[in-house]
């Protein structure tokens, strides 16, 4: 079996080891896709993303052979409603999907005894792709002492302005 065409992120590598360590496996074929996983390529904290990486939180659309086409947002469990555009990676296609770029497909055992394999067609979205909103300019300003007396403003009760009749009228 060659390299699996995958690259991992810090965080993606993390939250893989994380969940090695930590969850019981949900199926035998699960575990071996997850180590598949875990044991891919990582990218250095210091280095940019690809703009066509599959990593945690980006929105995705791919294909699979069952002839499914769609688009999600991979997520990580507990952060999706069910029904909804998220694709935990806690599933095979989410887990799958993690770590391919643009045109680069995998293949996987399913426990029903078949294979499968998934196509990530394009990454539409990726939050560490994407660039900061540009602050607007930050215009000087001046303080003048006593500007705004003439407009001050001066609170009325229900007699007009003044200061009223007082407490003892309530």
């Amino acid at each position: 079996m060659g390299q699996d065409p995958a690259m991992l992120t810090a965080r993606d590598g993390y939250v893989l080891d994380k969940m090695l360590r930590d969850w019981p496996p949900l199926t035998p074929e699960w575990l071996a896709l997850l180590k598949r996983k875990a044991s891919a390529g990582r990218l250095a904290k210091e280095v940019r993303a690809p703009a066509d990486l599959a990593m945690i939180d980006a929105r995705v659309s791919f294909r699979c052979a069952s002839g499914l086409t769609d688009t999600r947002r991979l997520c990580l469990p507990g952060s999706y409603a069910p029904g909804g555009a998220f694709l935990p990676i806690t599933t095979f296609y989410g887990l799958a999907l993690l770590g391919l770029r643009e045109g680069q497909s995998m293949a996987f055992d399913r426990p029903e005894g078949r294979r499968d394999w998934i196509v990530l067609e394009k990454v539409l979205f990726q939050p560490a792709g994407a660039d900061p909103v540009p602050l607007a300019p930050r215009h000087p300003f001046r303080l003048i002492a006593g500007g705004f007396v003439e407009r001050a403003f001066t609170a009325a009760n229900e007699n007009g302005p003044g200061r009223g009749p007082g407490p003892s009228a309530a």
